[in-house]
């Protein structure tokens, strides 16, 4: 089993993209704090961006409420580690160039842009 005091002691904050079970499901990315790793599992205390394969701007992302939720290692595709001091619960979403991005007003990176939607 992993050891999640680890975690406790070194804050992480995370953007995780879900496995999607055929091309036309929707994407679905968490971005939050890491709160605990095991071997089956992280939980995370996080807010939810859900959004179809093509993204016009920030109005086609669905936002969904900040929670804790757990994710089984085995529906994870990609983890990308963010900037410990970003305030995932506070940013907002603007559209730059084809990316949505997502920014806090110091940090910012790309949620969703015209590469994920040939996925």
């Amino acid at each position: 089993m992993v050891d999640s005091m680890a975690v406790e002691n070194d804050k992480k904050i995370w953007k995780i993209r879900t496995i999607k079970n055929y091309p036309e499901a929707h994407n679905h990315i968490c971005i939050g704090e890491v709160l605990d790793i095991t071997d089956f599992y992280i939980r995370l205390k996080c807010q939810t961006y859900h959004f179809r394969r093509s993204v016009n701007g920030p109005k086609d992302v669905r936002i969904g409420e900040v929670g804790i939720r757990i994710i089984p290692w085995n529906r994870i595709e990609v983890i990308n580690e963010i900037e410990p001091a970003f305030k995932y619960s506070e940013a907002k979403l603007s559209l730059e160039a084809d990316k949505v991005i997502l920014s806090d007003g110091i940090f910012s990176f790309i949620v969703a842009s015209s590469y994920d939607s040939r996925y």
